[in-house]
C-alpha cells in the first residue's frame, strides 16, 4: 500500500486544484469573504449521501486508502458531531479552506478519543497510526512535490508536545497534542497558533492555508480506534482560558529541517 501520508497531500491538493466549484457559498472558505473574528470550517451538518457512501459534512470529501470506512454524523448534547471508527483502516475526510493566517492564526477544535491503537507510534514508520489527526494543508508550487502539511495528532505513545517529521513524507510534520489513554472518553477543546507553529516547524512565514483534513489511521498496526470531532474553526484571537497553553513544546525531534528547493 502506498504511504498514507505521502498521498494525503496529493489527494487533498488534487481536490483543491481540480475539483468543481462548491454548490453553495457555505462550502467555500476564502479569506476575502471573512472579515469577522471567527471562520467556522465545520459544524458537521450532513449532506445527502450519494452512491452508497456515508453522509458527510457539507463541503467535505471522503478518501479511503485501506479498509472499509466507518464515518458517521451524530447528535450529542444538542451538537452535531463527526464519529470516525477504524478497524485496520486508513480514512480521512477533507475540504477546501483558503485562509490567511495573518488574519486568522488561531485554530481551535473539539475532539474526543474513546479508543487508541495501542502500538501506534509516529516515530516508527511501520507503526505510524493515530486515533485522530487534524491536518492543515499549505499548497506551494509545484503542489504535488512541494506542498506542506502540519498534522495535529493524538498519538498513542509519543509524548504530548513532541514535534516530528513524518517518516513517510518529509513535507508532513506532526505536532502531538495529546498522547496515550489518560484523556480518553472526554470532550476536549484544543487551540493552536498555526502561524507560530508553521514558523517554528519550517523556519519561515507560511503561505495561505489551502485545506484541512481529519483522519483516523490504524492500518500499520492492524488495530482498532474511535474518535469524535465537534467543531473546527480559525479565529483572530486566542481563548485565554484554555489549558495547557496552546504552544507547549516538549521537544523537537528533528530541529534541523531540510526543506525542498
Amino acid at each position: 500500500m502506498p504511504s498514507v501520508r505521502l498521498t494525503l497531500a496529493g489527494i487533498a491538493l488534487s481536490s483543491l486544484l481540480f475539483s468543481s466549484p462548491p454548490a453553495t457559498p457555505q462550502d467555500t472558505t476564502n479569506p476575502s469573504d471573512h472579515a469577522g473574528k471567527t471562520v467556522k470550517l465545520a459544524d458537521f451538518t450532513p449532506a445527502q449521501a450519494l452512491n452508497g457512501q456515508p453522509a458527510l459534512p457539507r463541503g467535505w470529501t471522503l478518501k479511503v486508502w485501506q479498509g472499509q470506512p466507518d464515518v458517521q454524523l451524530l447528535g450529542e448534547n444538542g451538537e452535531n458531531v463527526l464519529r470516525l471508527r477504524s478497524d485496520k483502516t486508513a480514512v480521512s475526510i477533507y475540504r477546501e479552506a483558503k485562509l490567511d493566517l495573518n488574519r486568522h492564526p488561531i485554530l481551535s477544535w473539539k475532539w474526543k478519543v474513546t479508543q487508541i491503537p495501542p502500538e501506534g507510534d509516529a516515530r516508527v514508520q511501520n507503526r505510524d497510526d493515530q486515533a485522530a489527526g487534524l491536518y492543515v494543508i499549505f499548497p506551494r508550487f509545484p503542489t504535488f512535490v512541494n506542498s506542506q502539511l502540519i498534522g495535529y495528532i493524538w498519538d498513542s505513545n509519543v509524548p504530548a508536545g513532541t514535534v516530528l517529521q513524518s517518516k513517510k513524507n518529509a513535507l508532513v510534520h506532526y505536532i502531538v497534542v495529546r498522547s496515550g489513554s489518560q484523556d480518553l472518553n472526554q470532550w476536549i477543546t484544543e487551540e493552536r497558533n498555526v502561524l507560530e507553529d508553521y514558523r517554528r516547524v519550517f523556519g519561515q512565514n507560511p503561505p495561505d492555508v489551502g485545506g484541512i483534513s481529519v483522519m483516523i489511521d490504524t492500518d500499520d498496526t492492524r488495530a482498532a480506534a474511535e474518535s469524535y470531532f465537534a467543531k473546527i474553526e480559525f479565529s483572530e484571537t486566542s481563548a485565554a482560558n484554555l489549558q495547557p497553553p496552546p504552544n507547549r513544546f516538549v521537544k523537537f525531534q528533528q530541529p534541523e529541517l531540510v526543506l525542498p528547493k
